[in-house]
């Protein structure tokens, strides 16, 4: 029901735009894809995914005064806003083409672009936020957090792609079941109502520590000496309780012991850093925090953390399966003697499920 509806939409919307934008009548409430979009498949989508109307705003909508580039479907938690303009919220963004959609977790960007005095600020600042938020939750979901490809040459256009945080796409000639859409739904809807617990309402004026805070911080603190053997754990971060916190210090000394090069290949140079006067790498946990819940022993320990220089860093993270094969194998036989002296065991196959994301093995 739900593939048949979202199918009808695509195959008919862009030819009523059209009979639209060509018509002196720019009337369209009457139109089948508005009615689609507007009426049918909101209610649909509550009834099947058994979201609660009680909390939860289903609205869609095809544009105000001329048809929109963009169709979308929102789903708001009615405690953050009631409104797409304001805070975050699940949406389905269908491209102009129709050739694909997305299900997206987005922050509104209209109210970054009016309370900003200069639309280079609003856009700053919420793709500041944006990339907090992806680093802060990639861990604890397989959804995708690159770019959204979505074609853009209207400002709103490019505000979904600024405040896109996690999506899935669905390509039209591979339209998905509707149990696929629905448990894709309900995954995206717990991310929500994590982000909900932990980050709060009010989205425009969250200030959220950033990968790049903490990396600067690692330049100007002074190396940790710890102790041999396990150490305890350390503390969860406040209000963000999926998130363990990392020592500066502790990773300054994982950077002081590879002498500020970097562990993939010490040929690669980057620059001095004026905190600290050595070229500047950054530490990057082998085995990421959020898996801290799995061990009884820190995992913020020097044996734990490779210094990196910064396109080796993103490599980790964003590189081809192939490639982050290579940097395990070559970074597992080098770690794992150092992990187990500190209480930490895993094997080379579960890390490279965590890394490549194959089951349900959080990182």
């Amino acid at each position: 029901m739900l593939k048949e509806l979202f199918s009808e939409f695509i195959d008919i919307y862009p030819g009523e735009k059209n009979s639209v934008k060509n018509s002196a009548d720019k009337n369209y409430g009457h139109l089948r894809s508005t009615k689609i979009m507007t009426e049918e498949l909101p209610a649909l989508l509550q009834q099947m995914s058994g979201l609660p109307a009680t909390q939860y705003l289903f609205k869609g909508s095809v544009g105000k005064g001329n048809m929109t580039e963009v169709p979308n479907l929102c789903i708001l938690d009615q405690a953050i806003t009631h409104s797409p303009e304001r805070g975050y919220y699940i949406v389905y963004l269908f491209d102009p083409e129709m050739t694909k959609f997305y299900l997206t977790l987005l922050i509104g960007w209209t109210q970054f672009e009016k309370y900003y005095d200069y639309p280079q600020q609003g856009r700053k600042a919420i793709l500041k936020l944006q990339q907090a938020l992806r680093n802060q939750y990639d861990t604890l979901t397989s959804f995708s957090s690159s770019e959204l490809g979505l074609i853009a040459e209207r400002t709103r256009t490019r505000g979904y792609i600024y405040g896109t945080i996690f999506h899935k796409v669905y390509y039209i000639d591979e339209m998905p079941s509707d149990q696929m859409l629905l448990n894709d739904l309900h995954q995206m809807t717990n991310l929500y109502q994590t982000m909900k617990e932990e980050v709060g309402t009010d989205i425009l004026h969250k200030v959220m520590p950033t990968e790049a805070d903490f990396q600067l911080a690692i330049q100007t603190a002074t190396p940790a000496q710890l102790s041999d053997g396990p150490i305890s754990r350390s503390s969860k971060i406040p209000r963000a309780p999926t998130k363990w916190q990392r020592d500066p210090s502790i990773s300054s000394e994982a950077l002081r012991r590879a002498q500020y090069r970097c562990e993939v290949d010490s040929t690669h140079t980057t620059f001095i850093s004026k905190k600290n006067k050595h070229q500047f790498v950054e530490a990057h946990h082998f085995l990421p925090m959020a898996m801290q819940d799995n061990f009884p022993y820190s995992i913020d320990v020097p044996e734990n953390i490779i210094a990196l220089c910064p396109n080796c860093h993103r490599a980790f993270h964003h590189g081809e399966n192939d490639y982050k094969k290579e940097l395990i194998n070559l970074f597992y036989g080098e770690r794992i003697l150092g992990l187990q002296r500190r209480g930490i065991d895993i094997s080379e196959d579960a890390l490279l499920k965590i890394y490549l994301k194959l089951d349900d093995v959080i990182e």
